[in-house]
């Protein structure tokens, strides 16, 4: 290995170990997550549920889960945030960050923390397999 590569790498491993561990990015593996047919017939039965794309502004525009509200996940909500949202109804988020829902399930945390009682999280594939399945979608 080179110097100047081998410094590089050094250098980023001794920021790793020195470098803050924020919980940000967590996978948050205690939110209860929800399988793709569980929600499809949560849905079907006409359950008063908030769905919520986690996914950005511009991607959510071109498509996304039928009946859901656009809240771009955020390193920190504030109440502001989701003022509009009621805390007394089921909330189900999704995301399409793969394995550990990364993005939907902080933004599901985040919730919690707000004072929102029964928030999941959509399970992977989420939105992948809900697309793969045929399921409602609308722009």
């Amino acid at each position: 290995m080179k110097p100047r590569a081998r410094n590089s790498l050094w250098f980023f491993l001794g920021f790793m170990l020195i470098a803050p561990q924020d919980s940000t990015y967590a996978m948050h593996d205690e939110i209860p997550r929800v399988q793709i047919e569980e929600f499809m017939k949560l849905i079907d039965s006409g359950a008063d549920i908030v769905i919520l794309d986690a996914q950005p502004k511009s991607i959510y525009q071109q498509g996304h889960i039928k009946g859901a509200i656009s809240l771009p996940w955020a390193p920190e909500l504030k109440e502001s945030d989701v003022q509009h949202l009621p805390k007394n109804k089921p909330i189900i988020t999704y995301c399409d960050c793969g394995p550990g829902e990364a993005d939907s399930a902080d933004l599901a945390a985040q919730l919690i923390e707000l004072g929102f009682k029964d928030v999941r999280v959509l399970a992977d594939p989420s939105i992948r397999g809900w697309k793969k399945a045929g399921y409602p979608m609308e722009k």
